[in-house]
């Protein structure tokens, strides 16, 4: 799914900064060059002409003969964005600059960024247009002049980041207490694999464990789960 924004709608500000520093602040308020670079929050001095999101997914099918293709799971990839706009030069006077004190374009924007890129540091990409945020990290980040002003052109892009919180059982093991399980009615065998092992991949488990060759289960029968 892709999401965008126009220029019209898009009003609200955008702000950066890394995730340490925003699960410890206590209130949104812009940084300057005297900020540690990991403590800094950016406020985007001009905002981009539009926003878009990539939200894709990863789609795991097989083949079953007499039948075709069959979807077996559907996984969530990292989403992705770009913001493309400019940092303005010190001595610029532009009436649509959203900082209340303008910043050198290269020692603290460029530098900024381009520190957090490097250091692959997770991030928090917050816009009040929805209300929402986004962990994230720098995938890329282009930057340079364009004409003799001195205004700084960039071109950022942002990928999701997610925390890998492995609970009991996301290793292929369950704690179940029986070794036969009887599936309910409606229950499909991602849904017992989500269940019993933390997440809908191992449901391959199940069909080996059990000599399957589809997909299918029915309620009431038991099938082995170790």
């Amino acid at each position: 799914m892709i999401e965008t924004m126009t220029m019209g709608q898009f009003s609200s500000l955008i702000r950066i900064t890394t995730l340490n520093n925003y699960n410890s602040m206590q209130y949104v308020s812009e940084s300057n060059e005297s900020t540690p670079i990991d403590n800094r929050l950016i406020l985007l001095p001009v905002s981009p002409s539009d926003l878009m999101f990539d939200e894709d997914s990863d789609v795991q099918t097989i083949k079953l003969m007499n039948y075709g293709e069959y979807p077996v799971n559907i996984n969530k990839k990292l989403a992705s964005w770009s913001v493309s706009s400019f940092f303005p030069c010190l001595d610029s006077n532009y009436p649509f600059v959203k900082n209340s004190e303008l910043k050198d374009p290269y020692e603290y924007y460029c530098k900024t960024l381009l520190t957090w890129k490097n250091n692959k540091t997770p991030l928090v990409f917050m816009f009040k247009t929805w209300g929402s945020y986004y962990s994230c990290q720098i995938k890329n980040f282009k930057f340079g002049r364009k004409d003799s002003i001195g205004n700084i052109y960039y071109d950022l892009q942002f990928q999701e980041y997610r925390i890998l919180n492995l609970s009991s059982g996301e290793n292929g093991t369950t704690d179940y207490a029986a070794d036969i399980y009887y599936p309910s009615e409606g229950e499909t065998i991602q849904d017992v694999a989500k269940k019993l092992y933390g997440s809908s991949e191992y449901y391959k488990t199940i069909m080996s464990l059990n000599n399957l060759t589809n997909p299918f289960i029915k309620a009431g029968v038991g099938y082995k789960i170790r």
